[in-house]
Order: C-alpha cells, then sequence, then structure tokens
C-alpha cells in the first residue's frame, strides 16, 4: 500500500471538510487515509470545544470517541478506504510536521478551533509550510466539479518544477485539465530552456493530459493565481514553497496569507526540493 495521506483534525467544521478531501485524494491514490489530532491540555479550554465533543467523559477519551465517529462516516461513504486515527500529544505544528515524514500528503482545513486555531496565519504557516515533508493542502469549501482545472503557479525556479511534477500527476488522476500560469511576463521571456524541456518531459510522463500556459497580470503572484481560478472555476491552485522572479517568497508573509485567505478552491503548496 501507498504510503497514507494524512489529515490534520480538531472537530471543526473546516477539519471536517479536509477529512472529506483527503478521503478522497487518499481514494484516488489507493493508499490509507489517517486522521491526526494534536492533544494539548492547554487548547482545551472552553470555549475552544469542537461543538460535538462530549466533555464530561474527559477530554482524551471525548476526543477519541470524536476520531472514531468521524473514521465511521468516512468509512460510510469511501467502503473500500483504509482510515486510520492518531491522537498525538503535542503542539499542532509539530505533531503535523511529523505526520508528514510518513505520509504523501498533508491535508489541514482553512480554518480550526482548538489545536488548530489559525492553523495556517503568521509563524504556523511559515514552518509548516516550510517544514513539512510532503506536499501540504489548504482544503476549501470550494464548490467545484470533480474534475475542475487544476492551476500551477510557474516561476521557472526549481521549486515550482517540483510543483508541476505534483500538479501533473493531480491532473491525470483527476481527469482534470492541468493550467500552468506565469506572472508578468511572457511565456518565453527569459525562461531557460530546461523549464520548458521539463514541463513537456512532465506531459509524456504523465500521458493524455490536457495542459496549457497562460501569462497572468495580477497586482501581486498571488492575486493573478487567485485570479486565474476563480475565471477557470478551478478546483485547485498548486504552488512551490519557494520561488524566484514573480513568485519569490510565495508562502512567506502577506502574499501567503493571500493565496490561503482568500482563494476560493483549495492551495497545495509543494515542499522545497533536496
Amino acid at each position: 500500500m501507498n504510503t497514507p495521506v494524512a489529515v490534520g483534525f480538531d472537530g471543526s467544521a473546516a477539519a471536517d471538510k479536509a477529512v472529506r478531501h483527503g478521503a478522497r485524494q487518499a481514494a484516488l491514490r489507493g493508499s490509507e487515509l489517517r486522521i491526526v489530532h494534536a492533544f494539548g491540555w492547554s487548547v482545551l479550554l472552553a470555549p475552544m470545544y469542537p461543538p460535538d465533543l462530549d466533555v464530561d467523559r474527559g477530554p482524551r477519551e471525548a476526543l477519541l470517541d470524536l476520531l472514531g465517529r468521524t473514521a465511521a462516516t468516512v468509512r460510510n461513504e469511501f467502503p473500500d478506504l483504509a482510515v486510520t486515527t492518531r491522537l498525538v500529544d503535542g503542539s499542532p505544528t509539530a505533531v503535523l510536521i511529523d505526520a508528514s515524514r510518513e505520509a504523501q500528503l498533508l491535508v489541514v482545513g482553512h480554518r480550526g478551533t482548538g489545536g488548530f486555531a489559525g492553523l495556517l496565519a503568521g509563524s504556523t504557516a511559515t514552518q509548516l509550510a516550510g517544514h513539512a515533508a510532503c506536499p501540504v493542502t489548504v482544503a476549501r469549501d470550494a464548490n467545484t466539479a470533480d474534475d475542475a482545472a487544476i492551476v500551477l503557479g510557474m516561476d521557472g525556479s526549481p521549486h515550482a518544477l517540483a510543483a508541476a511534477d505534483v500538479a501533473f500527476a493531480e491532473a491525470r488522476r483527476q481527469d482534470a485539465e492541468l493550467v500552468i500560469i506565469s506572472h508578468g511576463q511572457t511565456l518565453t521571456e527569459a525562461e531557460p530552456d530546461s523549464v520548458t524541456a521539463r514541463i513537456e518531459q512532465l506531459a509524456q510522463h504523465y500521458g493524455d493530459i490536457k495542459y496549457r500556459r497562460e501569462a497572468a497580470d495580477g497586482a501581486t503572484p498571488a492575486a493573478a493565481l487567485i485570479d486565474a481560478a476563480n475565471r477557470l472555476h478551478a478546483g485547485m491552485i498548486v504552488v512551490g514553497s519557494r520561488g524566484h522572479s514573480g513568485f519569490r517568497g510565495l508562502i512567506m508573509g502577506s502574499t501567503s496569507r493571500a493565496l490561503v485567505d482568500h482563494a476560493s478552491c483549495s492551495v497545495t503548496v509543494v515542499p522545497s526540493p533536496a
């Protein structure tokens, strides 16, 4: 069996959406779904309980029960999917980074409560995107088709090319069109031949994938990607964890906030290549 798809879970509505997104990804990949909760007494004080947590039984027991019920719901919808749960002591960032070392994909909700409050805001986002050992998807509750287009941010950097590999694979799994967006430049301007060659190589490797390239204007790289995703009714934006030129510092500071906070679809950040 492939390495699992891991999902950060805290009982919030956003985490429920992340679990469903992760379940679909695991089913497409033929892998296990691993639902992970970071347990810490300091974050279990009212009013930060998950909304349906039975705290009278004790926080740990109640969370184990919630994890079990969540796994059962997933199994009902995906009967052929192997689902496991983990309750791990520690901070959300540390627990998820550790989980990413054994996963092919880490999925988290856009917002959370309890152990995952503000998961992708400020320093936590930087740590998770900068140190996760696998791609990280921030799942959004977008009303998109299963085969909705995938948008890839491309600036020619090694990190963007690593993201391209992930985006092509995702397009094949979902039978979706891949649209490769370059910000603020023509498609050939200052682009090494090696970048074009790598994209063509990926297209051949992943087979019958419909893809195209576009140049997009925008005040910022994040704005260009978000505008393109909205125009295309995309189901996902894929970016590298670092970049240069128009995508320098893509997941740092205000750009990462804009992409994660304002994109109407899921965002996948691919870690830096070794």
